[in-house]
């Protein structure tokens, strides 16, 4: 190759690797896996579940009996509960760091203003959701805020989330804070993409998405030790 097609090769590696990061950054999350098969991706509104500094995601087969327990969030200690057609969700009451019983109970507060209570039953969760989500703004008793609590489903598979609870395929995520990052670590995406570990992608595809970049920065390092060292 001459030296001048080798620069613009150069230059055309360069740009691609520059633009494919930056069109890699604006892929939005509006795809949750769940599992690890195709039939059980969720589509999410990506606004939904994005912005917490920190979150816990659970569903039905997390739960023991009724309940569900995760500590050291938000720092509190929590509890989720359910007879199996609505949910409570609460913070323990700790006495010089031992918990007696006591608890801070949540109140969901629909999108639209409206006041589920400080229980959630799947047929309010039903009616709430737009395409099978739905984002409820938790407040303590005494008008704190407790975060946020977002409930899913696949709609393809579950007409209602009574149906998804009982098919546990009824997804959970309590969200807390504002992330100060950003909101997809593109340096994180982009070394998963180059290690074909990108989370619910098949090697296959993510071996072929992967060719275009591998081949630029090859291409680049050659070109960089060639221009370096001119005995290569």
């Amino acid at each position: 190759m001459a030296e001048g097609g080798e620069i613009r090769a150069f230059m055309f590696c360069l740009t691609f690797i520059i633009v494919f990061a930056l069109l890699l950054n604006t892929i939005p999350t509006d795809f949750q896996g769940v599992g690890d098969s195709g039939e059980t991706v969720i589509p999410i509104n990506p606004s939904l579940v994005t912005g917490f500094s920190d979150s816990e995601s659970y569903s039905k087969a997390n739960f023991t009996g009724t309940y569900y327990e995760y500590d050291d969030f938000n720092e509190r200690d929590w509890i989720a509960t359910t007879d199996g057609n609505l949910l409570a969700l609460a913070a323990k009451k700790k006495v010089l760091g031992f918990w007696l019983g006591g608890l801070d109970i949540c109140s969901f507060m629909a999108e639209d203003g409206t006041d589920r209570g400080d229980t959630l039953a799947w047929t309010e969760i039903t009616a709430d959701a737009e395409d099978g989500a739905i984002r409820y703004t938790l407040e303590f008793a005494n008008g704190n805020t407790a975060g946020y609590f977002v409930c899913y489903w696949n709609t393809t598979a579950y007409a209602t989330a009574t149906l998804a609870w009982t098919g546990e395929g009824l997804y959970f995520i309590h969200g807390v804070g504002i992330d100060t990052t950003a909101a997809r670590d593109i340096g994180s995406l982009l070394i998963s993409l180059l290690l074909l570990q990108i989370p619910e992608v098949p090697v296959l595809i993510g071996g072929l998405l992967a060719t275009g970049p591998w081949v630029c920065i090859v291409f680049v390092f050659w070109y960089v030790i060639k221009e370096t060292m001119p005995f290569v």
